[in-house]
């Protein structure tokens, strides 16, 4: 399968409450980006740290990343392209 796009590294934190996990994989499902490897890590701080990797290109991921922002458990977001 061919990847479009450009492979993006994206560290998203958030408060842990239920089903946050729905709602940030359910904005990717929106705006057609396949995740490709997603981590998560509950820290002692009440915090959740994701770490997912996909390919798309940059206005998709600004469209995602606006959405993102507007989910009130996010604390915040970041974007690093595949020079990382």
């Amino acid at each position: 399968m061919e990847k479009k796009g450009e492979m993006r590294f994206i560290s998203i934190v958030t408060r842990n409450s239920l089903r946050v996990l729905q709602r940030i994989s359910g904005l990717f499902s929106r705006y057609s980006v396949n995740i490709e490897q997603m981590s998560i890590f509950s820290g002692p701080d009440d915090l959740s740290h994701f770490s997912i990797i996909v390919y798309s290109d940059d206005h998709s991921i600004q469209k995602l990343t606006n959405q993102l922002h507007k989910i009130i458990e996010v604390c915040d977001v970041r974007v690093v392209n595949h020079n990382f």
